[in-house]
């Protein structure tokens, strides 16, 4: 005997997340940062977020790392990236990795980076042992520049942190839920930008523009919106900037975003 649940009787959230909702998504994203300093820098791990103009679109790879990260080894074998390209369109691909060399390089080519994550291994993970042996970074096709890092210092993650978003082609996005920590001995000051036409070529720009900005955080903080932020359009960048009061912090983000298709 099978139970349908009535019409409406979840909450939003879960009936969102559970795809009743057509035309609607969820993102949730979340970004690390090791060593804020007293400048603003970008809540993603080591401090890596590149956003070039649409005509320096470039292919990525993994870059040379640890000899296990192989094809056929036992850690990460392959790689997935996902991100936009030329276009403002969602892309997303997977790459075999070459462990003491770099990759094959993606067939098409990016302008966003937003998440990068193994996609399989050659160990089945435990608490000791996890899915991938050395950090894995991201890298353009020329060997030139480093877009993003999977940290493997205190436990192999195999998931980037990257508090970053850019919204694709046909969609727009609303904010949720904000959390974020910090070392609770330094003072942490947060803020949310977002910067809309991202394949704009001449000036007049589009302006990064603050939507939030919080001072004196410490330890941790919580921001829900009763009525969620936005509706921030297509091509649209939605990221977190922070600093600390002295010296550096370890500073996590964590938010949801609601896509809705236009």
């Amino acid at each position: 005997m099978s139970i349908h649940p009535v019409q409406g009787a979840y909450p939003a959230g879960l009936r969102l997340a559970s795809g009743e909702m057509p035309g609607h998504s969820v993102v949730h994203k979340f970004g690390r940062n090791s060593a804020i300093g007293v400048t603003y820098g970008p809540i993603c791990s080591g401090g890596l977020l590149r956003t070039p103009q649409v005509g320096a679109a470039t292919a990525l790879r993994v870059k040379a790392g640890n000899a296990a990260d192989t094809s056929n080894g036992a850690g990460a074998r392959s790689v997935t990236v996902q991100g936009i390209d030329q276009n403002g369109n969602i892309i997303t691909e997977t790459l075999a990795t070459a462990g003491a060399s770099a990759s094959a390089t993606t067939s098409a080519t990016f302008i966003r980076l937003f998440r990068v994550f193994v996609a399989s291994s050659g160990t089945y993970a435990t608490v000791a042992s996890g899915s991938h042996v050395g950090s894995i970074t991201i890298e353009n096709a020329a060997g030139t520049e480093d877009w993003a890092l999977i940290d493997v210092t205190g436990s192999p993650r195999a998931q980037s942190q990257i508090g970053f978003y850019t919204v694709p082609r046909g969609y727009q996005a609303f904010i949720d839920n904000i959390y974020m920590t910090a070392e609770s001995t330094r003072l942490i000051s947060l803020k949310l930008y977002t910067r809309s036409g991202i394949l704009e070529t001449a000036a007049p720009y589009s302006p990064r523009r603050l939507q939030s900005e919080f001072v004196g955080l410490e330890g941790s903080f919580a921001q829900r919106f009763d009525a969620p932020k936005g509706p921030y359009p297509e091509l649209t960048d939605i990221g977190f900037l922070a600093k600390v009061s002295a010296t550096t912090s370890d500073v996590s983000i964590d938010f949801e975003i609601v896509l809705v298709k236009t």
